[in-house]
């Protein structure tokens, strides 16, 4: 028996051997105690990340996570230097909602945590700045700390949050400093709970494949309410032997719960919006509702009908149609619904429903609020402007008060896009809304025989 305590040379040979370090990563790794800033941005754009190792990694995420809250940092400080200064006609919400592309109340909410973090808690704005606190770190601590303004005891709150990290997630750091508020100051818990339930809502947010969510914001027991009165309809629908998902049942049965409130099925008298029954728009191609195409329907801004589901709407719920004209035409306003004006300062509800079906949405700059929650106002102040449709659009409340004190400005061209400027120069376009997908096509000189003849009304 022989041992051989020399291991042959061919076991090494075309083997290869991972790097355990790189220079590049014991550099990131050293660099978690440094304050984040511009030399942070070129160092990592110096960084060839094919040559880390999987180990190193990490590090450089962290780092990046590092520099983006820098960036946040000064992108809040102008924020907070913007909205300090009073300039006149000045709006900070609105400039900062065109300049960062983004919905009115998200410029609101942004200004409101740069204002705090300046005023009231210094100590975040350190960390954050540092790169020590990332930027939903912040939104989480400031939300966490909305409910007191007494500074001895948010500075106690900052300098133990800050000295309890621990690599805790942003939730972890918001419930930590709740808790903390919660002891040090009893009163605060209680105008927390006042404060959201105050702010109670139910809002809608379009999704893809023609569905939508319905987000109600609300007490705890109203929520519960609601949840009981829908599992309710499902299960007896079940018991009746529907075999459709118990889901599905509940999402019919919230729809028919409030379509009775509506239509005045569930008692009391219907309610009204512009002069008119509250109405939901959903606009089919003239082709398709004779038969001659199957192409979807789509509630304007919102998302796609299918065909039978609009067949079942007029043939269950008694659908009333309604002509709207579009322009056809090769021109700006192809596929842009037209109607006729009426000379007088208050538009009619007839006006008010063809900017409804021209701008389904506010004109708002990022504004997704339906224009049927929205105000209809004159592009044109009245009496120089006149209430014609072309010169009337929907605007949510928070921007219609923006217009009215001069902290914009609205044009609008033939072809009915609204431009929005503010003082500041910055501008946002919006066009009308393009219903030429329900246009009929063209049809072909040689196919033009072929054509079936629409049936009789």
């Amino acid at each position: 028996m022989m041992v051989i305590d020399v291991i042959p040379q061919e076991f090494f040979d075309g083997v290869p051997v991972p790097a355990a370090v790189t220079l590049d990563g014991e550099l990131l790794g050293a660099l978690d105690d440094m304050p984040a800033g511009p030399w942070l941005a070129q160092m990592l754009d110096g960084v060839d990340i094919g040559s880390l190792t999987t180990w190193e990694l990490p590090s450089y995420l962290r780092q990046c996570g590092r520099l983006q809250a820098w960036v946040a940092s000064c992108l809040d400080s102008g924020v907070a230097e913007l909205a300090s200064r009073r300039d006149l006609d000045v709006s900070a919400d609105a400039e900062v909602a065109l300049a960062l592309r983004e919905p009115l109340r998200c410029a609101q909410n942004r200004v409101h945590r740069a204002l705090r973090l300046r005023g009231l808690l210094p100590a975040f704005k350190r960390a954050f700045h540092r790169g020590d606190l990332s930027d939903y770190d912040v939104t989480q601590l400031v939300e966490a700390t909305s409910c007191t303004d007494d500074p001895e005891v948010l500075a106690r709150v900052q300098e133990s949050a800050l000295g309890n990290l621990r690599g805790q997630s942003s939730r972890e750091l918001r419930r930590y400093a709740r808790r903390l508020i919660d002891r040090l100051e009893p009163a605060a818990a209680m105008r927390r709970v006042r404060k959201a339930r105050a702010q109670a809502d139910v809002t809608v947010q379009p999704g893809e494949d023609g569905m939508a969510s319905v987000v109600t914001d609300q007490p705890v027991e109203d929520a519960m309410i609601v949840k009981a009165a829908v599992d309710a309809k499902a299960i007896t629908a079940k018991q009746a032997g529907d075999t459709r998902p118990i889901g599905l049942l509940r999402a019919e049965a919230l729809t028919r719960l409030c379509a009775d409130s509506l239509t005045g099925a569930a008692g009391g008298v219907p309610p009204r919006s512009g002069g008119r029954p509250i109405e939901i728009s959903v606009v089919v191609g003239l082709r398709t509702a004779l038969g001659l195409d199957d192409l979807p329907g789509e509630v304007p801004a919102a998302g796609l009908v299918p065909r039978e589901d609009i067949a079942r709407m007029i043939a269950e719920d008694q659908a009333r149609l309604r002509l709207l004209v579009v322009d056809d035409g090769d021109g700006a306003g192809h596929g842009r619904v037209v109607y006729r004006g009426h000379n007088s300062y208050r538009p009619t509800a007839a006006q008010i429903a063809f900017v409804r079906a021209a701008y389904p949405t506010s004109l708002g700059p990022a504004s997704a609020v339906r224009a049927e929650r929205c105000d209809v106002d004159h592009f044109d102040s009245w009496p120089a402007g006149a209430t014609v449709e072309t010169n009337l659009g929907p605007f949510d409340r928070p921007w219609h008060n923006r217009k009215t004190r001069g902290s914009l400005s609205v044009t609008v061209d033939h072809s009915g896009a609204v431009t929005v400027t503010t003082v500041l120069g910055q501008s946002r376009t919006v066009t009308p809304y393009d219903y030429s997908a329900h246009l009929e096509p063209a049809p072909d000189t040689a196919d033009e025989a072929n054509t079936p003849e629409p049936p009789p009304f």
